[in-house]
This record gives structure tokens, sequence and C-alpha cells, in this order.
């Protein structure tokens, strides 16, 4: 888009005051004094005269200009018990006889309370635990094949106990 002649002498002026303006703002806010009262309504000299009397952090300046002692104000309240910055380190239990893997289902298993369980002995009984929901099932472990994959097969109804069927295979824990 071209500019016109106007709108360039519209730029060339606005930049000119620009780079004028903001220098002259700049020198006046330094060369000008600073105000002699400080937020508080006490005035500076008075401050500054205090303030070289005692170098205590507990003194402060009245509105009167006189030094009183005052107890700073993050020291106030109750003081902490020891040890209260520590914290405990959580351990877990011995992890020894649990085993985590997945687990499907199988509606043709021998019996409804049975499982497929690769690492387990035959006729032990396990507790799987389902690790997305915190659900838990007893179940007796039956010899897998050699074949077998390393994942839990539950009967049908036992799966559901613990899990919606459509979510197989889910992430389970064994426990001895």
């Amino acid at each position: 888009m071209a500019t016109t002649h106007t709108d360039r002498r519209r730029f060339f002026l606005a930049t000119a005051l620009t780079l004028l303006a903001l220098p002259a703002l700049w020198w006046a806010s330094e060369s000008g004094g600073a105000p002699n009262v400080a937020t508080t309504g006490i005035a500076v000299s008075a401050a500054a005269d205090a303030e070289s009397a005692s170098n205590s952090p507990t003194t402060t300046v009245t509105g009167t200009g006189q030094v009183a002692d005052v107890p700073p104000v993050f020291l106030d309240g109750p003081s902490g018990h020891v040890g209260a910055g520590l914290s405990e380190i959580a351990v877990p239990a011995n992890t020894d006889d649990r085993i985590t893997t997945t687990a499907t289902f199988r509606s043709n298993l021998a019996s409804t309370t049975s499982c497929i369980a690769p690492g387990i002995s035959n006729g032990e009984r396990v507790t799987v635990v389902n690790l997305d929901n915190g659900r838990s099932v007893t179940c007796t472990a039956t010899l897998a094949p050699s074949s077998a994959e390393q994942v839990l097969v539950m009967s049908s109804q036992l799966f559901a106990e613990i899990a919606d069927p459509t979510d197989a295979p889910i992430p389970v824990e064994l426990r001895r």
C-alpha cells in the first residue's frame, strides 16, 4: 500500500516528537528534586536523622519524628516446633511377592475362581489388583502352558468384578 504525501508527513512529525519528547521527559525526571515527604507522611529529613541515629532493625520513626522500638512484623506469631521442615520418606513395603503385568479374560476356564498366571505355582491363591481403579479379587492360579505369554488370564466373571470387559487388557498387580 503506497502512502500519500500527507501520511508521510504525519509519520515524520510523530517520529520527531517522540525522539525529542522521550529524552526530555527522562532528563526532567532525573534532574527534578525528590519529594521531601515519604509515603507514610513523615518528613524525609527526620527519617534520615532517625536512621543515622540507630542502625537497629527494630527501630522505627513515629509520626512525630521520635524513634520507637517495635519488634519486626515477620517475627510475630507462633514459633514452629523442632523438625517442622522435615518430612517422612515413604518406603514401599516388601515387593518381592508382587508381580506387575497385564490381565485379560477367557470365558472357557475350568472354574470361575481360577486364573492362568505365568510365574505362579499351580494351586496358589493370588490377589489381583487393578492398577487403574484399585479394585481387587482373589483367584486360584492354574498351571500355565510353557508357550504362554506373560499375561494373566482370568475367568470372565472375575475380570468383570475388577474392570469392564471392554477395557481388556488392563494393568494389574499380583500379590501372593
